[in-house]
């Protein structure tokens, strides 16, 4: 189980449009700057640009001192997200490919207008692009007659403007390919496993291991009894690898002292990475990855495998999901329990586990899962 990214739902919905609509394959290479208008937030406009070649696409989105910059291809329905504040590295980006019928906010329908209107010295005809059933938002896209978007809109439910872009300038003619493919280090685990800081000698109770736990029979249905858990321990580092029969994976890396890692996720139709990079910040004391938000102990104590262990809450004062382990005394988990108030408890025994050293080399994703071929980016 782990915990990803999270984007405030007017946020996600608002930028739903990360690379524009293209009604077909035949778009021409252009570069486009928008200005984007938000009634949420503190109100102030936003400049988005546009840069497209062959499919490909390039949107730069500078928002107060914060600049988000999204590569990706329409028709493969790929996105690549990343972004950085002024001053700073790039540390973090995101990659989602899905089928759009097992995305929530894929495009479902698009439905042709009669509205026409003149946008920036370009005539276009709006589009609704329906991506989920009412009362979502609702998407307005305008298209020229070559489909170039040059204005967008989301609505709320209502009717009421959530926000909109509308072209200010744009230039038709070749893009270079190296203007809309993202930075190579992004695919470097090295770029993102860099040590942030010197870290203090490894305590007692975490030493290394490898331990295989599979999923608890259970009474419902809805679980994957079959799926198993490959669990590494490096200090600070963290290795879970978790296979399901019907070919799920999910692959987490993560320092737990700080927001840093790499996550991979993939099942039938749909697969996504993030990797981010950066300090744990003392006012939103949260980890991005690993689900953990501290360590209770529950004074309940247990024996597995011949091991004795200590229960203990690692999301203590959550009320909606959350997460309890057996765990050792050198810090080998025995039982790990997942419960949430909407969806079903998952739980996994540990069968086997190992108190040997692990390398960080042990620790690194497969190469497919950083591989930007693997992805559709050809990099130079």
């Amino acid at each position: 189980m782990t915990v990803f990214f999270s984007v405030a739902l007017a946020t996600g919905t608002a930028h739903a449009d990360q690379v524009p609509f293209f009604p077909n394959t035949n778009v021409p290479d252009y570069t486009a700057t928008m200005v984007v208008r938000e009634t949420y937030g503190d109100g102030k406009d936003n400049w988005r640009v546009v840069k497209h070649h062959n499919g490909w696409t390039r949107v730069e989105e500078t928002q107060r001192d914060e600049t988000h910059i999204w590569y990706g291809h329409f028709f493969r329905n790929i996105v690549l997200s990343t972004g950085k504040k002024d001053g700073e590295e790039i540390n973090r980006f995101t990659i989602n490919q899905a089928d759009p019928s097992r995305e929530y906010l894929g495009i479902k329908e698009i439905k042709e207008t009669d509205d026409v209107e003149t946008v920036g010295g370009e005539e276009c005809r709006w589009r609704q692009i329906v991506r989920a059933p009412p009362p979502s938002p609702i998407w307005l896209a305008c298209l020229t007659s070559d489909g170039i978007e040059v204005a967008t809109k989301v609505l709320f439910s209502q009717g009421n403007v959530m926000s909109e872009a509308r072209l200010t300038e744009i230039k038709r003619g070749p893009v270079p390919e190296a203007e809309v493919t993202p930075p190579r280090r992004l695919f470097d685990a090295s770029t993102w496993f860099k040590p942030l800081r010197n870290y203090p000698d490894r305590p007692p109770n975490a030493t290394d291991f490898e331990a295989k736990l599979v999923a608890r029979a259970s009474e419902n249905p809805s679980i994957d009894r079959t799926s198993e858990v490959r669990l590494l321990r490096h200090y600070p580092w963290w290795l879970r690898q978790r296979t399901g029969k019907d070919g799920s994976i999910q692959f987490t890396v993560w320092n737990e002292l700080e927001n840093q890692g790499i996550s991979y996720s993939s099942s039938k139709g749909q697969r996504r990475i993030e990797a981010a990079r950066s300090p744990v910040d003392p006012k939103r004391p949260f980890m991005d990855f690993g689900m953990s938000r501290g360590m209770e102990n529950l004074g309940k104590q247990d024996q597995f495998l011949g091991e004795n262990c200590t229960w203990y809450d690692l999301t203590p004062n959550m009320a909606d999901a959350g997460q309890k382990q057996c765990i050792t005394s050198d810090g080998i988990p025995l039982k790990d329990d997942y419960w949430s108030g909407w969806s079903a408890v998952e739980s996994f025994d540990t069968v086997k586990f190992t108190r040997r050293p692990v390398d960080m080399n042990e620790m690194q994703p497969p190469r497919e899962y950083l591989d930007p071929e693997a992805w559709g980016f050809k990099l130079r």
